[in-house]
């Protein structure tokens, strides 16, 4: 942080305020501000035992390239050896749900997204996704009473390889569109933390935010209308009723791929009443953190569990020639 301090400057009396713990532990993330001068920064800092360093090189030239472009915060100071992003401050906040004008803002900076051709092979959310498989089916093998996560995994890769069969192009794609990683100030919205962006399905960010910001009524019709030009076709609708499936059981995986060692003893004993709502993070008060992380994979896993095996999901599964892909859940 000091090597940050001084690169960036800004005169004395420094004052710095580490953002919210999150439960991602390779990545920190600090304001910094010097009163006197008004000058204000974001610091980043990521772990280099955690990250390799080619990805940290991914997510910082990401983060170049759209604030460039103002969908993130404009970069003044890129290091990767040291794992240091220092960033332009953004005067905005998380939104959910959102309103009308967010949607659409929001649909705004979407489609400014999707459509940048960037010659990276830029995949990080494949490798994330990948690491956060093997630690889920580890979890799995040692205790049955995570068997609803061996069942999220098969029917993502199940749902995933239909999706693809489509050959819908990719885009690049944020793929960690949660309600922390939206900000939205008067006038517009802001994407930040860019260390899962790559090519895949543009509607999956799509579909993230319907669900991470609740975005449903006038405000999701709203949305497709500015994101699309056009009203949503039914094959496009279909692919969001998909992909939402996906999104829950990804973030479900994931989720309970970064609870820390010392509590995986109590998941063997989770409690029905514990499981929450999807995208919702409440944490009571004294609860630690990592069982907040595990109580919410909960919600995320048996929602896209039973979203998937819903009758919504099947017709959308028939709109698309993919009737074969949903079956009802063994219970």
């Amino acid at each position: 942080m000091t090597a940050a301090v001084e690169r960036v400057g800004g005169g004395e009396g420094v004052e710095i305020r580490a953002f919210p713990e999150t439960p991602t532990p390779w990545a920190s993330t600090f304001a910094v501000s010097w009163p006197g001068s008004g000058q204000r920064c974001v610091v980043r800092l990521i772990r280099p035992d955690l990250a390799e360093s080619d990805v940290v090189a991914t997510e910082f030239a990401a983060a170049a390239l759209l604030g460039d472009r103002g969908i993130g915060p404009a970069v003044l100071v890129s290091d990767v050896d040291a794992g240091m992003l220092v960033m332009e401050q953004v005067d905005g906040e998380p939104s959910r749900p959102a309103s009308v004008e967010q949607a659409v803002s929001l649909a705004q900076v979407l489609r400014q997204l999707h459509g940048i051709e960037w010659d990276h092979d830029a995949r990080l959310h494949v490798a994330r996704r990948d690491a956060a498989n093997d630690v889920t089916l580890s979890l799995v093998s040692q205790t049955p009473r995570l068997g609803l996560y061996g069942e999220a995994v098969a029917s993502f890769d199940r749902v995933r390889a239909a999706l693809r069969s489509l050959q819908v192009p990719d885009a690049l794609c944020h793929n960690d569109l949660n309600p922390g990683n939206v900000l939205f100030d008067d006038s517009r919205a802001w994407l930040i933390d860019f260390d899962h962006l790559g090519h895949g399905d543009p509607l999956f960010d799509v579909a993230t935010v319907f669900l991470s910001l609740d975005i449903t009524g006038p405000a999701r019709t709203a949305f497709l209308e500015q994101y699309f030009g056009r009203e949503a076709s039914a094959e496009e609708t279909a692919r969001l009723q998909l992909l939402s499936c996906l999104v829950l059981l990804r973030y479900g995986i994931s989720a309970l791929s970064i609870v820390p060692e010392h509590l995986r003893s109590r998941m063997s004993s989770w409690r029905d009443d514990e499981v929450g709502e999807p995208f919702v993070f409440a944490r009571p008060e004294g609860e630690e953190l990592g069982w907040s992380v595990f109580r919410l994979s909960l919600a995320f896993a048996s929602g896209g569990l039973a979203r998937l095996a819903s009758p919504e999901t099947a017709r959308a599964a028939e709109v698309l020639g993919l009737s074969d892909l949903v079956a009802p859940r063994l219970t």
